[in-house]
């Protein structure tokens, strides 16, 4: 019996769903990395925000956006570890981010809301796990954003890329070799490739629940370390 795409997307949704519940029960809250900042967690309408202080205190923005199905609190540990880079995250809080509008709208939030501390123009980095590391892409091109670091990113089933980011926009897509839901191969890679100029490919260890425990495990060691490279002053 052949399946139809709209079956294999429920049953896809329905895996991601289940699998960030149950690795959201198991979450240690707070990252493993230890930057110069210390972060403090802030609500607002629709996102929440990871807000460092130290360094020279002042801060360039990651904005994220959720799996499908996922809360800010199952990536809250890696998140955490971002931002104690001194890197302010801007986190949609839907569980469908992938039209990249919440992520935009989180991170002109943060622009107004910590004007003091981000300035009249700080660099953007857009990035998101699973449907929104593959809506990270549209979120760059909501924003004009300068960067994007999509985690495990799914461009088939949850989500599509609408366009090519700008030809300036740095872009590293993170796979994982135990993720068989959002594998690199044969799609993920390739889509996120033809919608990039500078692109750059990262395989790591890892399943792909991996950015849901601690502070995302070799998944988020590889996510710090492009984030810290694009958004650290």
């Amino acid at each position: 019996m052949k399946i139809s795409n709209k079956a294999k997307l429920a049953a896809i949704s329905a895996t991601l769903v289940s699998g960030l519940v149950m690795s959201g029960s198991a979450l240690a809250i707070g990252g493993g990395s230890s930057g110069a900042c210390s972060v403090d967690t802030q609500r607002g309408s629709g996102a929440q925000f990871f807000v460092p202080s130290g360094g020279d205190g002042n801060y360039n923005i990651l904005g994220w956006g959720n799996g499908t199905g996922g809360t800010v609190g199952v990536y809250s540990g890696m998140l955490e570890s971002v931002a104690e880079q001194c890197i302010l995250i801007a986190a949609a809080t839907t569980s469908q981010s992938g039209d990249g509008r919440d992520v935009a709208a989180a991170v002109n939030q943060a622009k107004s809301r910590y004007r003091d501390i981000v300035g009249s123009d700080p660099k953007v980095c857009t990035s998101g796990h699973s449907q929104g590391g593959g809506g990270s892409f549209n979120a760059a091109n909501r924003l004009d954003a300068d960067c994007v670091i999509a985690v495990q990113p799914d461009t088939v089933f949850t989500t599509r890329i609408e366009r090519p980011v700008a030809s300036d926009v740095d872009v590293v897509c993170i796979f994982s070799t135990g993720d068989v839901l959002a594998p690199a191969l044969p799609s993920n890679g390739r889509n996120c490739e033809r919608n990039s100029t500078r692109y750059t490919q990262e395989i790591t260890s890892g399943t792909h629940f991996t950015p849901t425990s601690g502070d995302g495990g070799a998944v988020g060691d590889v996510m710090r370390e492009y984030a810290e490279r694009w958004l650290v002053n």
